[in-house]
Formats: structure tokens, C-alpha cells, sequence
């Protein structure tokens, strides 16, 4: 796990670059999706088959699960690089990260984000430590199960 971020900006026609370091990470089959936060998760082709086999075990009847669903597959797009290695994002995915110009692309926990430069300033302005603690408390926690 890096913790390092890159910062880019997204062109005219919707365009940016993944760093080439984390490309190499990705491959040529990758995919980019819905995440949390209001941030864009990029993921391994394994990655989103793991993601595609959670998704299918879901209870059909149960509205949550499908809507969670149908969301996360509806908006999740298989990235195509140019010949210039830029990827256009979707006008679906923009929206949701409520991405203007300002991008952070940053190598989280479980896979490469990309975020708005303006959502990343919102989400770690408020942090609150006592809320990181418990949280880490927890996965701690877990572990010794």
C-alpha cells in the first residue's frame, strides 16, 4: 500500500492520464467504478471479477442489495487508453465525483482512486482522530477473531 497521490487534470474532451507507475499496476484490462466518498475506483481486471462475484450473490428480493447492484454495474466502465495512454471518463462517472478540472489520483487500501480535487479537500478537511482510532480499533479487532 503507497498512500501516494498524484495530482492531474482532466482535459477538454473529458481526457486524463493514470501515472504510468500505477498503469503498470492496473494492466491492460481495467475498470473504473462508483466508490465512496464521491471518489472513482479503478480496479484490476481481477479485481473487478471478485466484484462481479459479490455482486451475484445477492438476494434478488432484497431492494437494498439489488439497488446496490444494479448501481455499482450500471456505472462501472472498462477504461480505453489512446495511443497517448489518456483515458476518457464518462460523462456518469464525472458527475458522480462531481469532477471539474482537478483531479487526484491517489493508490488506496483496496485499489487506485481517483477523486476531484475539490471532493479530496472535502472529505479530509473534518477528520476527526478519535473516529480514525475507532476505526482502526475495529480492524484490530477483527484480526483477533
Amino acid at each position: 500500500m503507497s498512500g501516494k497521490n498524484y495530482v492531474h487534470q482532466l482535459d477538454a474532451k473529458n481526457r486524463m492520464r493514470i501515472p504510468a507507475k500505477l498503469r503498470e499496476e492496473l494492466g491492460s484490462n481495467y475498470s473504473i467504478t462508483v466508490g465512496t466518498g464521491n471518489c472513482l475506483y479503478v480496479y484490476t481486471e481481477e479485481q473487478m471479477q471478485k466484484v462481479k462475484a459479490t455482486l451475484s450473490n445477492i438476494n434478488p428480493y432484497r431492494e437494498k442489495q439489488l439497488k446496490a447492484a444494479r448501481f455499482i454495474l450500471y456505472n462501472t466502465w472498462q477504461a480505453e487508453e489512446d495511443n497517448q495512454g489518456r483515458i476518457r471518463l464518462p460523462d456518469n462517472l464525472i458527475k458522480w465525483a462531481r469532477i471539474e478540472k482537478n483531479l487526484i489520483v491517489f493508490k488506496g487500501p483496496e485499489c487506485i482512486e481517483i477523486w476531484s480535487e475539490e471532493v479530496w479537500d472535502e472529505y479530509f478537511n473534518n477528520v476527526n482522530f478519535d473516529d480514525l482510532a475507532d476505526a482502526l480499533d475495529e480492524l484490530n479487532n477483527n484480526d483477533r477473531v
